[in-house]
């Protein structure tokens, strides 16, 4: 999986039109419907949108700002890479209750340097905004 941050100064700053593609970049960046800037973005190794991974990160961008985008980000993608390591396998929506428990114990008790307080507290957090997210999406 790749990942990216959105960013209109990027844009901005780098974007050159492919020949025959007729999309001003920086106009559609700078709409009032665009992804807000830190919003981050994920690739499936097929280079396409990975779900559920960007729709919970759209969500989620209506309301925080970039920093804690990339701060849950990134917890997110600790729990998705501690899943895909167990075995078998695993994904954030196939996961079980044991297995969200064992990446508890983990990330507070067997990593080299275990995770302060404060610390699990955030990624608990992002962790219990993605099930609420999925459990509302699937009513909707």
């Amino acid at each position: 999986m790749d990942y990216f941050f959105t960013s209109r100064d990027r844009v901005r700053r780098s974007y050159e039109e492919p020949i025959g593609v007729d999309l001003n970049a920086v106009q559609y960046v700078e709409s009032v419907r665009a992804l807000t800037d830190g919003t981050p973005f994920f690739l499936g190794s097929d280079m396409r949108p990975l779900e559920p991974h960007c729709s919970f990160f759209f969500e989620m961008a209506k309301t925080l700002k970039a920093s804690s985008l990339q701060d849950y980000a990134y917890d997110f993608l600790a729990l998705d890479d501690f899943l895909a390591a167990l075995d078998p396998p695993s994904d954030v929506l196939a996961a079980t209750e044991d297995d969200l428990l064992a990446y508890r114990r983990y990330c507070t008790e067997h990593r080299e340097v275990p995770m302060a307080p404060a610390t699990w507290k955030r990624h608990r957090t992002t962790i219990n905004s993605f099930y609420d997210w999925a459990v509302q999406a699937k009513r909707s």
